[in-house]
């Protein structure tokens, strides 16, 4: 049978799969005192599928590991994506402040994953670090913003109601988007927004505001479904008609 000590020397073996055996019998049998070890492992480790289980048996003991982890955020630059993504598993409010400035980092990688580690810390203090990317960047960019604020929720619900007004289009855009991720009943402080979006803006942000505002309960929905389809605009009727029946199927369920 493996014993503690023989894992301690295997995960600094050659062979990737002999460390990761390693890194398992560490995770399941190790305590405390082997955490600041698979912290510095986990740090150089040059196999994903490694890391991986090393970020596993690390996240065992989140107390312990979470000092070495916000350490290693600055003596570590190059393992920065995989120690953010430790600290997104963790999901401590206390580790936001030290977080916050990745989120503005050059890599894009990086940067990311610290927006995922701030949105699943679902903390208030997220919030400002999350909004200001609304409508930059690519596809990839957005939509891993988008998951973050799904992550973060109400917090960043009240920024995103207000971003539906904002000039760039882009920006009300995204805003919506998220919106429909973070559903209800997180979602129904942005109603009010979200019905002035389907009623008054442009027609591709208003069908998503549309379908962000159809999946929340709140009293004003279906009053705002009832004039779009009644109104003139024939795409927002046909839309808000679909809606309107969606919802009174769902209920009937």
């Amino acid at each position: 049978m493996t014993t503690l000590e023989q894992a301690r020397r295997a995960v600094y073996d050659v062979s990737p799969t002999t460390r990761q055996r390693a890194a398992v019998h560490l995770g399941t049998h190790g305590d405390d005192s082997h955490t600041a070890e698979l912290v510095a492992l986990l740090v150089a480790e040059p196999d994903f599928f490694v890391r991986e289980t090393l970020t596993w048996a690390v996240c065992r003991h989140p107390r312990v590991a979470l000092p070495h982890l916000l350490a290693a955020l600055d003596s570590s630059p190059g393992s920065r994506v995989q120690v953010l993504h430790a600290l997104s598993k963790i999901q401590a409010p206390e580790a936001v402040a030290r977080i916050l400035p990745f989120a503005e980092d050059d890599d894009p990688a990086v940067a990311m994953k610290a927006w995922w580690a701030l949105g699943r810390t679902g903390t208030p203090e997220a919030a400002p670090a999350l909004l200001p990317h609304l409508g930059r960047g690519g596809e990839l960019l957005q939509r891993e913003l988008s998951r973050a604020l799904e992550q973060l929720g109400e917090p960043g619900v009240t920024g995103l109601a207000a971003a539906l007004a904002d000039d760039d289009v882009e920006v009300r855009l995204h805003a919506a988007r998220a919106l429909v991720l973070v559903g209800d009943p997180a979602a129904r402080p942005a109603a009010a927004a979200l019905v002035a979006a389907a009623e008054g803006d442009e027609r591709e942000v208003a069908m998503v505001a549309l379908e962000a505002l159809a999946a929340l309960d709140s009293p004003e929905v279906e009053p705002a479904l009832e004039r779009l389809r009644d109104g003139e605009d024939r795409f927002r009727s046909l839309t808000a008609q679909w809606l309107l029946a969606d919802r009174a199927e769902r209920r009937d369920d």
